[in-house]
């Protein structure tokens, strides 16, 4: 029996080993895989961090971009308010001059523009002001025979020249959207925008 035993220890003690180094191997194979599975994993999240790093930078970018674009539009909507208001406020200052400063302009505009036979159509706000007397002086500084029209004209201030072939526009309105074309380069270098 102990002939018996001594091979069923020697049979246990050689699978034991056995075991032991398929177990060894196994997990040196289990670890290699791992390895193996880690570096893979390292390169994807690498990959995948480079990725997400340059979205990030790009949306980082473009809102950089949209917010420039954003300042630059409000900044010109600044510079174009600040000319409008230069402009609105020569409109007010014609607008708002003492009667003979308007009717001085307007004579002078007048007479530059107006042909024999032409009839005046003042705005609804200037029927105090434009009178058929002034009318009258107007028309004899022109040399031309001008008469006042009993329409009023729907404008912030000035006249129409009207005869069969045309109407001419001296309004106010106009007259300063003229002087904007020709100045407003002026201007903005003057208002240093």
């Amino acid at each position: 029996m102990q002939g018996q035993r001594k091979i069923i220890d020697d049979i246990l003690t050689s699978a034991k080993k056995t075991a032991a180094a398929m177990i060894e191997e196994a997990a040196a194979e289990l670890d290699g895989r791992l390895d193996a599975l880690r570096a893979e994993l390292e390169v994807i999240l690498s990959a995948e961090a480079e990725k997400s790093k340059a979205a990030a930078d790009s949306l980082y970018d473009g809102r950089i971009k949209l917010g420039e674009l954003e300042a630059k539009k409000v900044l010109l909507k600044a510079k174009q308010d600040c000319v409008s208001a230069v402009y609105d406020g020569v409109k007010q200052r014609i607008l708002s001059a003492p009667d003979a400063e308007y009717l001085s302009i307007l004579q002078k505009l007048i007479v530059a523009e107006c042909n024999d036979g032409d009839e005046i159509v003042a705005a609804k706000s200037d029927a105090k002001r434009v009178t058929g007397a002034w009318v009258k002086k107007v028309s004899a500084a022109a040399g031309k025979k001008l008469t006042l029209s009993e329409e009023k004209g729907d404008f912030s201030g000035g006249v129409i020249l009207r005869n069969k072939k045309y109407d001419r526009g001296l309004t106010v309105d106009e007259i300063v959207e003229e002087l904007k074309e020709r100045t407003v380069a002026d201007t903005v270098k003057d208002l240093e925008l």
